[in-house]
């Protein structure tokens, strides 16, 4: 029950695409497809009612292994205009459906301007669709950027509502509201008619895991049916510019918890700043944070804390712990780890400090701190990898080691590349990672090389085949 967003460019033309997975009452499962091409990245050309209008050609090929599965295709047409040149032409969509059997497949999108030839897009991304009829399930999380009655018909109106997506997971600053939805199946067959899912939605720091918005934390009591929609807003006028998860978990009347729906989502509101008065009633004495009295110390210790840290915490070093005095840096310091370990902040403060030290031996050097350098950010904020593959040499690429996760938080099969551009030291820079949050580079391996091959065409991300090195089954299959 993946979803997934990209954009897209060829030539001239751009297009956004997401799918999600669903399910039908019946338990019929489907893929819901959202396409956005821009209406000034394509051709226009007249038609028969005498306008100009442009045509891209979509298809999607749903695949397992050799064998077509399913095939969407269709013409996705634009308005009509008087003229070819008027400038200014809005962006075009539309909503598809296909229907699915459960199973793990690839999407192949072919999307293609017809009134140019030579502009395709080609894409491929995978999903996997689990609906059992034997056990509960949900669709992922789906946020809006509004969720108002309909004025008139159009395809953003959905469970009753005008709901326009959330494109790319991404609060803007002058979004004050966040909508949400997500459909449960099969409740009534297993729980029973009659009877109840209790649904428990809030908003979670990325990086820490603890609830954002404490008193913005929506209960719901909904009775069982073949499908039962989850739907509300969150007001996040304070929410501070940062990483977040929207979270809803699923009970029964008994509370026994019955799913856990996770998505990763980014808000941008850099005038929300650190509110230090919370810290104000944190007594320190007779406290570890209490014996840490250097200053400079004290700082540092503070400062190593980033990677681990959210949005508006970063910016609170950055900007404003100068002016603290040593007491108020001591209490900010001991509520930092008695946020994540109220049992144990010491315990939990000195096991990742032995991080930060182990990450300064194999990372850092003299000119910078281990916990700065991208490979020591990534090991604390997401601990150690399942497996790395270090390739210092290979006969075309810069020396690049890939580390992989077998699970990361609600995410599967989570890898980072990291390179030396330099060629020489200690120092790999992130390039790529499929981490929802992190950079995302399409164009990554062509990077690796591009000192030694020449990219001829720049919308094949893929080098050519070389002797003594395989960048593609490193990151296939490590």
């Amino acid at each position: 029950m993946l979803a997934a967003m990209w954009t897209a460019e060829a030539q001239n033309m751009r297009a956004f695409i997401s799918h999600k997975a669903y399910c039908s009452p019946k338990m019929q499962p489907y893929i819901e497809f959202t396409f956005i091409v821009g209406g000034e990245s394509v051709q226009y050309a007249l038609n028969e009612h005498g306008k100009y209008e442009a045509d891209v050609e979509v298809r999607v090929e749903v695949t397992r292994g050799d064998t077509v599965v399913k095939v969407l295709h269709y013409i996705l047409a634009s308005d009509e205009f008087a003229d070819s040149i008027r400038a200014g032409k809005p962006d075009f969509a539309d909503i598809k459906n296909l229907a699915v059997p459960n199973g793990d497949f690839f999407l192949n999108f072919y999307l293609r301007d017809r009134n140019h030839d030579t502009t395709e897009l080609k894409y491929i991304d995978r999903i996997v669709l689990d609906f059992p009829e034997n056990r509960i399930s949900s669709s992922r999380i789906s946020l809006y950027e509004d969720m108002s009655a309909p004025v008139s018909p159009g395809m953003y109106i959905k469970y009753g509502y005008y709901m326009p997506p959330l494109y790319y997971n991404y609060v803007r600053e002058e979004q004050y509201v966040l909508p949400f939805a997500l459909e449960v199946y099969n409740s009534k067959k297993i729980l029973g008619a009659g009877q109840h899912v209790k649904a428990k939605c809030f908003v979670e720091n990325y990086e820490n895991k603890l609830v954002a918005m404490p008193n913005q934390v929506i209960n719901k009591v909904l009775e069982t049916d073949d499908v039962v929609l989850v739907i509300d807003q969150f007001n996040v006028f304070k929410l501070p510019s940062g990483n977040y998860n929207m979270v809803v978990e699923l009970y029964d009347d008994k509370d026994s918890l019955l799913l856990v729906n996770k998505l990763f989502f980014q808000r941008s509101n850099p005038s929300v700043k650190l509110d230090l008065t919370q810290y104000d009633a944190v007594n320190v004495e007779e406290t570890f944070a209490a014996k840490i009295t250097d200053r400079k110390v004290l700082e540092e210790y503070v400062r190593s804390l980033f990677p681990i840290s959210t949005g508006v915490e970063v910016d609170f070093y950055d900007t404003r712990m100068k002016k603290l005095t040593d007491d108020q840096l001591q209490r900010f310091f001991y509520a930092f780890w008695v946020a994540r370990n109220p049992n144990d902040p010491e315990g939990e403060w000195n096991k990742y400090n032995k991080m930060v030290k182990m990450v300064q031996e194999r990372f850092g050097s003299v000119q910078e701190k281990g916990y700065k350098t991208d490979r020591g950010r990534v090991y604390l904020q997401y601990g150690q990898p399942n497996d790395i593959l270090e390739v210092p040499s290979d006969p075309v690429t810069m020396p690049y080691e890939i580390w992989h996760y077998y699970y990361l938080d609600d995410q599967a099969n989570v890898k980072f590349v990291f390179y030396n551009p330099s060629m020489t030291g200690n120092d790999y820079e992130l390039l790529h990672s499929n981490k929802y949050g992190e950079p995302h580079d399409t164009n990554w391996k062509m990077r690796l090389v591009r000192k030694a091959q020449v990219q001829t065409d720049i919308y094949d991300p893929d080098p050519y085949d070389y002797w003594g090195g395989d960048i593609n089954g490193n990151w296939k299959y490590h």
